[in-house]
């Protein structure tokens, strides 16, 4: 199971898979945030690129939830003991459920990550929860393993996401990766020292073995507004026809070489 986690969060990570963002409002704009991975291609591509001589791994079948309001109920103790920074971060997990299915005869491979929110103002702090419940995957993954841990962090970094709703408006807000030319060079230098310190080597290997998934992966937008939508900031999102639901298919090469391209601003009707 381990092992099985760790393939999860790098091909999660190195964008080698389908991933879905839904947000489904209700009438008062609280609702349900959604993340879901398909990493059926990356299960796939695994098997028929494996070595001939290599023995395939057995074939299992896979199904377990996560409710983390559960697990604090259950380790309560423990978590009181923890110190107010640890128990901070831990904090973000409440609400949080993973969900995990694998059935590889099917050819089956999903991972999903969701909460619902009472207010819109909570899905400021969602990408953060999220990155929290990932890091929480990570974590099982990674105990006893050979991957550093430095690389590890390196691979589940994600983007940062602001979502807001004033005038009737509902924006998706993505900044690119670094905002100026000093802010390039800063980091640039950083990246050198870390290459003189660190070997590269297993990131590098996992950037090859997922290229060819990659340039065929994509990330979708879906948002379900409780009121019909007026108009859509990207002449590529699509309306659905009862004018309620808006979804955005786009690549991940396309979101490699401008992050900008994943803002949306959404117009609802009074």
């Amino acid at each position: 199971m381990k092992k099985l986690f760790l393939l999860l969060i790098v091909a999660c990570v190195m964008t080698s898979c389908n991933v879905t963002e839904t947000i489904i409002f209700d009438n008062d704009m609280s609702g349900q945030y959604r993340t879901a991975f398909d990493m059926a291609p990356m299960m796939q591509y695994a098997n028929e690129n494996r070595p001939s001589s290599q023995e395939g791994p057995q074939r299992e079948k896979i199904d377990t939830v996560i409710v983390f309001d559960d697990f604090y109920k259950t380790h309560k103790d423990s978590i009181a003991a923890l110190t107010d920074e640890q128990r901070k971060e831990f904090d973000k997990l409440r609400g949080m459920t993973l969900k995990m299915q694998m059935d590889e005869d099917e050819g089956d491979f999903m991972f999903e990550m969701s909460k619902n929110f009472k207010e819109f103002n909570e899905l400021k702090t969602i990408y953060d929860e999220t990155d929290e419940a990932m890091d929480y995957v990570k974590n099982m993954s990674n105990k006893g393993d050979e991957a550093p841990q430095e690389q590890m962090d390196e691979l589940t970094k994600t983007d940062k996401v602001t979502f807001s709703f004033e005038n009737n408006t509902f924006s998706r807000f993505q900044p690119k990766p670094m905002e100026s030319e000093e802010d390039f060079d800063k980091d640039d230098n950083l990246e050198k020292d870390n290459l003189e310190e660190e070997d590269d080597s297993f990131r590098n290997e996992i950037e090859m073995q997922f290229e060819e998934l990659f340039s065929n992966s994509f990330y979708m937008l879906t948002y379900k507004f409780p009121r019909k939508v007026k108009s859509v900031s990207n002449d590529n999102a699509v309306i659905s026809e009862d004018g309620m639901t808006v979804t955005y298919k786009v690549s991940w090469s396309t979101i490699n070489e401008d992050a900008s391209t994943m803002n949306l601003n959404v117009v609802l009707e009074d």
